[in-house]
């Protein structure tokens, strides 16, 4: 990897599919320097270079996937101009039907290995690097079964905005944002919603892979995305 300053890579967290995968194919539109993280992305061996625009295999669910792979990805890259944090589970049932072993697996994805990803990457951000993370419109309101998601959710909207307080003096950006009903897997099968309603997995792909060409002096704090007809 070419690691110097105008070429420093974005890594997109969750590309294997949905909006990760569209992020980082829309990156490599861009021209932009991009490897792509998740459990069904190819096979990798320590020493091994990552080629830019490819989606290489990384459980984020187990940590010692996550730090061999930020290990590895250190040797070869100084520092990252960014990272994007795409992943996460959806867990929808009423409350009393939602077993320990179901709640605690999704928090281990969708907060705990947000959190180690995190915490392992920092030592490669520089000023003008920026974290992205997606909460959803659920991580600022609640909907009927949906108490798993909603807290995970609200909680990654809480772990961005203290970062950001710890970050802003090193100048490194961290963006929150929240889309509304964006269409991928996590919909199929969920009765009471039409995919005509939503918005398009490759046009928010399209359109989150931009905040990589924004000036490193514009510092986005939270931006909220809807489709047309609002949240549904």
């Amino acid at each position: 990897m070419d690691s110097t300053s105008e070429n420093r890579p974005i890594l997109v967290a969750g590309a294997g599919s949905g909006i990760g995968k569209s992020v980082l194919e829309n990156l490599n539109l861009l021209n932009k320097p991009a490897v792509g993280i998740s459990r069904t992305g190819v096979e990798w061996k320590p020493g091994e270079t990552f080629e830019f625009g490819r989606n290489f295999r990384c459980n984020l669910a187990r940590p010692s996937e996550v730090t061999e792979f930020v290990s590895s990805l250190k040797i070869q890259c100084s520092s990252l101009a960014g990272v994007y944090f795409t992943f996460g589970s959806g867990l929808f049932k009423p409350v009393e039907k939602i077993a320990l072993e179901e709640w605690n697996a999704h928090f281990v994805l969708n907060l705990n290995s947000l959190f180690l990803l995190t915490k392992e990457l920092l030592p490669t951000l520089r000023p003008g690097s920026f974290l992205c993370y997606l909460s959803s419109t659920a991580g600022y309101q609640g909907f009927p079964e949906s108490t798993a998601y909603c807290a995970s959710r609200h909680a990654i909207a809480g772990f961005a905005k203290a970062l950001r307080e710890e970050l802003k003096s090193d100048g490194i950006r961290v963006i929150t944002v929240y889309p509304g009903a964006v269409y991928t897997d996590i919909w199929k099968g969920r009765e009471g919603f039409d995919q005509d309603d939503m918005i398009p997995v490759d046009d928010f792909g399209r359109w989150l892979a931009t905040l990589s060409t924004l000036p490193d002096a514009v510092y986005p704090d939270e931006i909220r995305l809807l489709p047309r007809k609002g949240i549904l």
